[in-house]
């Protein structure tokens, strides 16, 4: 069985060339929505499951009086985040970003030391979300705050990702390589839900929303999207002629598709969250 760790490790240049685009910019709200319901943070920041650094960077580029640590279980993954800092952040602001590698169920960090913790696109990979969440309340200072956005559960379909399939489907059983998986949490069921839990874990001034996240894929890119970063192992498993079968089926498929198909268009989940500046005792 594939661990989640190794899947990135073999694909951290991708991610950052196909991925994180998609990504960016509801990223970049998490801070926007952060700062609007608390201000600019100050302190030491936290991005949990930082890939190829976006969160980390953008956090120090504009916020001014924080330290921000990325942490990330794939080594390959951090070797591409510090190379992007030093592409775009000038020396003073690679002075208070750092990387490390860790995981979310076993933070490296004494009780109470963080100010800030952040994450996009990261918890849902993890095998325990409670005890990932409950990481994150230990580590967090009182009045510290916790702010995240991942994936909420859906059930729509994507035309390129259907064409894709289809072509798949035809090739002999044997030809498709298994790559399953060690278990993860999946996506967030719900805002309600996903704010039932914090409060449960003793997080206080919990605010979950639910937005989409809405990307347009280019039609003439988007099979080297699939080959190169979404279905890269699965390309890679296939023998040379099946994989130009693959390859050749899904490139007619696509072709047939309206440039409309090409629009993702996926919910997610944005929580908010404050560890109590003491803890709340009952009656």
């Amino acid at each position: 069985m594939k661990t989640i760790e190794s899947r990135y490790d073999g694909s951290a240049t991708a991610y950052r060339t196909w991925w994180e685009p998609v990504l960016a910019p509801t990223a970049r709200e998490l801070l926007d929505r952060l700062e609007r319901a608390a201000g600019p943070p100050i302190g030491r920041v936290l991005d949990v499951g930082t890939g190829a650094g976006l969160l980390a960077i953008e956090a120090v580029r504009r916020w001014t009086m924080v330290e921000v640590t990325g942490l990330d279980g794939s080594a390959p993954m951090l070797v591409v985040a510090e190379a992007a800092a030093r592409d775009s952040l000038v020396s003073s602001a690679q002075q208070r970003i750092s990387w490390l590698r860790g995981h979310a169920e076993r933070l490296p960090f004494e009780d109470e030391s963080i100010d800030l913790v952040v994450s996009s696109f990261a918890y849902q990979l993890v095998p325990r979300l409670t005890v990932a969440l409950g990481e994150a309340f230990r580590v967090l200072r009182p009045g510290g705050r916790l702010a995240f956005v991942t994936w909420r559960s859906a059930d729509d379909r994507f035309a390129p990702d259907d064409a894709f399939e289809d072509v798949l489907d035809e090739l002999e059983p044997d030809d498709e390589p298994g790559n399953a998986e060690e278990a993860r949490a999946g996506d967030l069921a719900s805002a309600g839900a996903t704010a039932a839990r914090l409060r449960r874990l003793g997080f206080r001034s919990v605010v979950t929303r639910e937005a989409w996240l809405t990307y347009d894929h280019d039609p003439a890119t988007y099979l080297d999207f699939l080959e190169g970063y979404a279905e890269r192992e699965l390309f890679a498993d296939l023998q040379p002629d099946r994989r130009a079968r693959l390859r050749n089926g899904t490139a007619e498929r696509l072709r047939q598709l309206p440039p409309t198909a090409f629009r993702w268009h996926v919910p997610v989940v944005y929580a908010l969250a404050r560890r109590p500046e003491s803890i709340e005792r009952g009656p």
